[in-house]
């Protein structure tokens, strides 16, 4: 691979389009808490119609109360119109499918630098009961 080649694909930040439905839900359910956050606004309620029930809410906004206690800069979003995700919402996005799928190893490498192991455990968890709540007929 050429060096302006291998540049590229590690620059390369993801549309959002492109990520898997719970991935990209997730990513813009981060953005739009961070915007009513930043306006006072309670999130919940478009939290609770995005999916259909207040479980899925309550957990996702523990997701992100744990994001925000964990992480160990501020968690970069991008402005709400963007289509492409940030390097942070991409690993969110990553963060998602790896507890979706049970893959707690998977989730460790990502993030392994970066976070202990006791925020680690605190996210994974977080995660497994969001994606849990929000699958049909299951909490």
């Amino acid at each position: 691979m050429h060096s302006s080649s291998l540049i590229r694909h590690l620059t390369q930040q993801p549309l959002i389009r492109d990520l898997s439905v719970e991935a990209a839900q997730a990513v813009l359910a981060l953005r739009y808490c961070i915007a009513c956050r930043r306006s006072g606004r309670d999130p919940m309620p478009e939290l609770e119609r995005r999916w259909g029930n207040i479980l899925a809410a309550r957990r996702f906004r523990l997701v992100v109360e744990a994001i925000g206690h964990s992480w160990p800069d501020p968690f970069a979003v991008a402005p709400p119109c963007c289509p492409q995700a940030s390097f942070d919402e991409t690993l969110l996005a990553n963060l998602v499918t790896a507890a979706a799928h049970g893959n707690r190893v998977h989730f460790d490498v990502l993030t392994a630098e970066m976070l202990g192991s006791d925020a680690r455990e605190m996210i994974f968890v977080a995660l497994e009961n969001f994606v849990r709540a929000r699958a049909p007929g299951r909490a």
